[in-house]
């Protein structure tokens, strides 16, 4: 019998393939000697030397200043539908899915990280945020970008010995943790989450996750299943500026329709 997709996996997954061909294209042109300029047109470009003295006069480039423009409607984006882009688009956090699939999936039911140290745990990639920012405003944001993912695949085929380390660091580390780099490490994401606390002082109206109180039967199968360990029945509406809307918790639910996206009250 041939293996049939969940419902919101059938759209989100061919989205997903696509961006990671285009990235795998781009990362062969530039082994090529085509283009050299991958670093530039990562979204978090934007704070890495994006408000630097270099970044202000590599703005004129027209691929870093198209670079910023995207990077501002994701981030604004965000404030309106959440981390999308996560889920659907970053090929990194594609990459990661695929590695931590490997395992069985009970896995995830046996090795699940307690909710205190997740929260706890997910601070870091603020703090990798707030590091990056100061580099970036001093002039000195090469200093992360050298250890930077993106930034080893900009240099090949020469090897960028520190962001390979990271690369694999980040690689082998979602082996053991789904969506490792997603939910510790990424300063884009702990920027998208900040766009999200902004919009919400604003009063603006977010797109969450839903679930259905009269319907669900607190079975528990959509938080051992969610890659951003979120504590899904905490409450009504998933929060969690974390939640990347992949919808696998509405996939898994033995219920369907319990789980669904609406606008926040």
């Amino acid at each position: 019998m041939m293996y049939k997709l969940p419902k919101y996996q059938r759209i989100r997954l061919p989205i997903q393939l696509i961006f990671l061909f285009a990235s795998v294209l781009f990362t062969t042109l530039i082994v090529m000697g085509l283009n050299k300029a991958v670093h530039a047109i990562c979204p978090y470009a934007i704070v890495c030397f994006g408000i630097s003295k270099a970044g202000i006069v590599t703005a004129t480039h027209v691929s870093f200043a198209l670079t910023i423009i995207i990077s501002l409607g994701i981030i604004i984006s965000s404030m309106f539908i959440g981390r999308k882009f996560c889920s659907y688009v970053c090929p990194l956090g594609t990459v990661q899915e695929a590695v931590f699939s490997l395992h069985p999936p009970s896995y995830y039911k046996r090795n699940r990280l307690s909710y205190f140290y997740e929260s706890k745990l997910s601070r870091i990639k603020y703090l990798v945020l707030l590091i990056t920012s100061v580099l970036s405003l001093l002039g000195i944001g090469y200093l992360f970008i050298r250890i930077c993912p993106i930034y080893a695949l900009s240099m090949l085929p020469f090897l960028a010995i520190p962001g390979l380390v990271m690369l694999l660091f980040v690689v082998v580390s979602s082996y053991f943790a789904d969506r490792f780099w997603c939910r510790f490490l990424c300063p884009f994401a702990a920027l998208m989450n900040v766009a999200q606390y902004v919009g919400k002082l604003f009063g603006l109206k977010r797109l969450l996750i839903r679930r259905n109180l009269e319907r669900c039967i607190d079975c528990g199968i959509c938080m051992q299943h969610c890659p951003m360990n979120i504590n899904i029945a905490e409450s009504e509406y998933v929060h969690s500026p974390d939640c990347i809307h992949c919808m696998k918790c509405a996939d898994k639910c033995p219920k369907p329709g319990t789980i669904c996206c609406e606008k926040d009250e």
